[in-house]
């Protein structure tokens, strides 16, 4: 444990391991990882490559559960119960969209901690749109007023990548321009359901306040109403 923790960390991990049950587990594939279950928590580590940035960042997700912000399970759970948006969001776009959103609320406190920027992702330097995805989604996402439905979980799945990249050093101006035109109620949408995360206090939360489940809602409310405009069917 000595190589994971230092003076930044030290009082983060006094909270994981106080609260859960910890086990660590070493890595098949050189990744770090997170898994928590009730008061239970395993840590995947690599012990090859015992890196503080790394074991930090998966204890911030850990971190949340603390903090009752569940924001991935509560969209899994809200919107399994669509036919059609089950049909058409995939398990891994959820799963894509939680863990996003997850390091929307992790990286000021990563940043706090006084970790560096550039170690928060393992694919922080890897540019998360490409020229030719945005000429497939301007070809291929509409055939004049209907929606290919087959073309709306990548498109979520770039747009969430593009607007919750932690590299503040790209600049997506240009492709989120031209997502945005594609389908502009969705791409609001998507921003909202960003934004609204970003309100979302971990700590000092009054009963009135939103929480993850008021997100989670919205963002449901938020797709009926495209769905509706688009008179989309499973």
């Amino acid at each position: 444990m000595k190589e994971l923790l230092d003076e930044r960390n030290q009082k983060l991990w006094d909270e994981i391991s106080e609260y859960y049950e910890v086990e660590f587990i070493d890595s098949s594939n050189g990744e770090y990882g997170c898994y928590t279950e009730s008061k239970n928590v395993v840590f995947t580590i690599n012990k090859n490559n015992m890196c503080k940035d790394s074991f930090t960042h998966e204890m911030l997700h850990a971190y949340l559960k603390i903090h009752e912000f569940y924001i991935g399970n509560s969209i899994y759970l809200t919107l399994s119960g669509s036919k059609l948006f089950s049909s058409i969001l995939s398990p891994l776009l959820i799963d894509h969209i939680g863990n996003c959103l997850d390091h929307i609320k992790m990286l000021p406190l990563y940043l706090e901690l006084g970790f560096e920027r550039q170690k928060f992702i393992q694919d922080y330097f890897e540019y998360k749109c490409t020229t030719e995805e945005l000429r497939n989604f301007e070809k291929s996402y509409r055939t004049g007023k209907k929606i290919n439905l087959e073309a709306v979980d990548p498109y979520i799945g770039r747009l969430v990548a593009i607007l919750c990249d932690p590299n503040d050093k790209f600049n997506y101006s240009n492709e989120l321009k031209r997502l945005r035109k594609v389908d502009d109620l969705l791409y609001r949408i998507i921003e909202r359901l960003i934004n609204h995360t970003k309100e979302i206090k971990l700590v000092d939360r009054k009963p009135f306040e939103d929480c993850y489940r008021t997100v989670s809602g919205n963002f449901y409310n938020n797709l009926k109403v495209w769905a509706t405009q688009n008179k989309l069917t499973a």
